[in-house]
């Protein structure tokens, strides 16, 4: 869904949650009673408000960053540099930084079109519970940090809550599975 959100105009504009409406809707129309939809796609952190520091242990990491926020296409990414050298900045404008970050140079031109979380997990089940209406059952709803963003980012990164202590990453991931009522 989040290459749907990025990549495909609709109604004049990508980055636009109305596409992700209307693939549910044209999904769960097609399902006869019983029928099931997973969606396996990328959330936004809840709260949105929280902020986190950045600091690198890659020494081309900085660089990588500045080049990003010039080039990202899903939203203006806000930032400070501490006087520590470090850079604060929302949650989700770090976690969108770091998708990109752990695939590196060679996805780089297509990870910067890309906006992998566009809903937290309480909007996903909201834009459900209100586009499908009560024929959908939710029937699992998780979310999770996706294995191997620990794995690759940690060594070349560290990141750490506003006031300095090194934080785990939040969830990267969420795994739905709607049913279509009887």
């Amino acid at each position: 869904m989040h290459e749907m959100y990025s990549y495909i105009p609709f109604h004049g504009r990508t980055y636009n949650p109305d596409v992700v409406k209307a693939a549910l809707k044209s999904a769960f129309a097609v399902l006869k009673p019983g029928g099931r939809m997973i969606i396996r796609d990328g959330i936004m952190t809840e709260p949105k408000d929280l902020i986190r520091l950045l600091a690198f242990r890659d020494p081309d990491g900085f660089r990588f960053f500045t080049r990003y926020v010039e080039d990202f296409k899903g939203r203006k990414i806000d930032y400070e540099i501490t006087e520590d050298n470090k850079i604060k900045l929302p949650v989700n404008d770090l976690m969108e930084f770091l998708y990109t970050y752990t695939w590196g140079e060679e996805a780089y031109p297509h990870e910067v079109q890309e906006q992998f979380g566009y809903f937290t997990p309480s909007e996903y089940r909201k834009v459900i519970e209100e586009t499908l209406g009560s024929r959908a059952n939710i029937i699992c709803f998780r979310h999770y940090l996706q294995e191997g963003y620990s794995t690759h980012l940690l060594p070349k990164v560290k990141v750490m809550d506003e006031s300095g202590k090194e934080t785990a990453l939040p969830d990267s991931t969420c795994f739905i599975v709607i049913e279509k009522a009887e």
